[in-house]
């Protein structure tokens, strides 16, 4: 017998292995799939990361994913565990928390009985309510909260989402969570903006549309989800049961928190039902995006008609959102989509309206960045249209790129920096990391991090301005001016250190225009806190200053300075600010068990 040698064994084996696109096209796609995992712009020549390099990377313990082509689960597959302590894998039984993708399966059930004749999507809301109505105010007095404009975010009510609950805790009715009675915190039921008129996102609105089912109907939100979309669509593995049935606990993922934590409990209870309290596999939620689409392109689903159906892949007043979905045009292609945040859960749906593409990806960790290059790998390997732009980098030469350097206004207290880096031209934003811009020709420079497109323009006077451009529809965003070097907006002086100069600067904002975004209270607070989970706390201490001098009659301010000066160990200026937010907010729950605990350290180190 002739000898082999073992290396050349080896390399035939791998071979072997490895199928093609013609042996075996899914495994081939799954293998590109699961190391393509790219930026939202993809420069010629990167490179891509895996699945598992990037699990690790974000810290996410599990995930399952099923990729559509053609109408049909091409294939599906789980990676990592359900819980880092257990060590258990998770599989394509596995349950997750599919949160606010719970919102467009619910959406589906009103238009079935919308078809049925139970309920009107266009009447008022209040004339089918029975066990409570949505107060009349001067802003419903012009229109009226609709089925429709609540499922659409259109109907100007009002709570953005939910934190959930922890087992053991009391767990609030519908209606209490409508009125904002004890155990809630948040009151879901109200609204602040004529209906009709501008999208808002609000799980609130959600809320009040189960109530008018109860109402109408009686029974239960879970019990109408399985009669009416579970059970026909076959999502076996999936309830709205809030807490959900001991007997499936075993097959439930636990979450982790973006610190890599797990939630405590495990997992939090959702009883708004409708907005986020779907339990699901990526299985299911594949079944209801192929049973959506279907239904678009041949009238063939399993529970609404093609002309119900539309309303949900159409815009509805704003251009990115339909009646219980989101849109996303890329180019000539409009996919239809859905994410999800729950504490220690994020998911996300995708499907091509026309084309039988899509994906669901669901992972027990709140690190949607990881999601996203999943869906865009997968998007890439099985060649979804414009879905991924690529661009080849065209070099330019480093004196005129010198040429584009310096700080740019964006409104009146932010900006972005243009720096050349060894030979390479740098976009560095006051608020979040810096990124390279590619010259992609013509003038032309792309970002691998958006989908955005960027041009230096010169006038006949030498000022530079920075043009920034949708690439898709090549509409102008914004055009950004170079600042001098002696000008400088407001945070800059936070970033000083230099707090008195910041304030004089806000306030110069605030008696310029009360209603800039940039002093607004809730942003300023915002801002804040991402200042926090970044570990710049002297900044953070600041700014909630800043924001307590300009909006000194807000209980939340007071609460946020304090908690600052508790995370950097001043507990004189803490128990002092909690006091004091407790003398506006004596129902601030959190305050008062801080001051109860500043207080007894410090009696007792006396």
């Amino acid at each position: 017998m002739r000898y082999v040698a073992p290396l050349f064994v080896a390399i035939l084996f791998a071979a072997c292995q490895t199928p093609t696109r013609t042996d075996d096209p899914n495994e081939f796609l799954r293998r590109h799939v699961e190391t393509g995992l790219c930026n939202p712009v993809f420069i010629e020549g990167d490179s891509t990361w895996t699945i598992e390099e990037r699990m690790k990377h974000y810290g996410v313990p599990g995930m399952s994913i099923a990729v559509i082509d053609d109408y049909k689960i091409a294939w599906t597959k789980s990676y990592g565990v359900m819980d880092s302590t257990t060590m258990q894998p998770v599989t394509d039984s596995t349950l997750f928390q599919a949160a606010s993708i719970s919102k467009p399966v619910f959406a589906v059930a009103v238009l079935k009985l919308a078809e049925q004749g139970t309920l009107n999507i266009d009447e008022d809301v209040n004339s089918m309510l029975t066990s409570w109505k949505i107060p009349e105010n001067a802003f419903t007095a012009k229109e009226k909260v609709t089925l429709k404009r609540l499922l659409g975010h259109v109907a100007g009510t009002t709570v953005h989402g939910f934190q959930g609950y922890r087992h053991g805790e009391p767990l609030p009715t519908l209606l209490s969570i409508l009125k904002g009675e004890a155990p809630c915190e948040l009151t879901a039921g109200g609204g602040d903006q004529i209906p009709g008129t501008a999208w808002r996102y609000s799980g609130g609105g959600y809320c009040v549309a189960s109530q008018v089912i109860l109402d109408k109907n009686g029974g239960t939100i879970p019990q109408h989800m399985h009669d009416l979309v579970l059970k026909p669509l076959g999502m076996s593995r999936s309830t709205y049961e809030q807490p959900m049935p001991k007997a499936m606990e075993h097959s439930a993922a636990s979450g982790y928190v973006p610190d890599g934590s797990m939630t405590v409990g495990k997992w939090h209870i959702y009883p708004e039902i409708s907005p986020d309290g779907l339990w699901t596999t990526a299985t299911d939620l594949a079944r209801f995006v192929i049973d959506m689409q279907k239904t678009i392109a041949t009238d063939s689903g399993k529970v609404l008609s093609r002309t119900t159906s539309t309303q949900m892949v159409e815009p509805f007043l704003d251009p990115n959102t339909a009646v219980g979905l989101m849109l996303d045009n890329k180019g000539s292609e409009r996919y239809f989509e859905h994410g999800g945040w729950n504490e220690g859960f994020c998911g996300q749906i995708y499907g091509s309206v026309k084309n039988g593409n899509g994906a669901v990806v669901l992972i027990n960790a709140n690190q949607p960045a990881f999601m996203f290059e999943v869906i865009r790998s997968i998007a890439r390997a099985y060649d979804w249209s414009e879905f991924v732009p690529q661009h080849k980098e065209m070099p330019m030469d480093s004196t005129a790129l010198r040429a584009f350097t310096g700080r740019y206004r964006i409104g009146s207290d932010n900006m972005v920096t243009i720096a050349l880096r060894n030979g390479k031209l740098y976009r560095e934003p006051l608020r979040e990391p810096p990124t390279e811009l590619v010259h992609i020709g013509d003038g032309e420079f792309a970002g691998r991090t958006d989908e955005r497109s960027r041009r230096f323009l010169k006038d006949a006077t030498g000022a530079m301005t920075l043009q920034v451009s949708d690439t898709k529809s090549g509409e102008v965003l914004s055009k950004l001016s170079r600042m001098k070097d002696d000008e400088r907006i407001p945070f800059e002086y936070v970033q000083r250190g230099d707090r008195d100069a910041a304030l004089r600067g806000y306030a110069d904002l605030k008696a310029a225009d009360p209603n800039d975004g940039a002093v607004n209270e809730e942003a300023l607070n915002s801002f804040g806190y991402t200042l926090l989970s970044a570990h710049l706390t002297e900044q953070a201490r600041d700014l909630f200053f800043i924001n307590m001098q300009l909006y000194p009659e807000s209980a939340n301010v007071y609460d946020s300075y304090a908690e600052a000066c508790l995370k950097l160990g001043d507990k004189k200026q803490a128990l002092e600010y909690y006091k004091r937010t407790l003398a506006m907010n004596p129902q601030n729950q959190n305050a008062k068990g801080i001051v109860a605990e500043l207080e007894r350290e410090m009696k007792g180190s006396r």
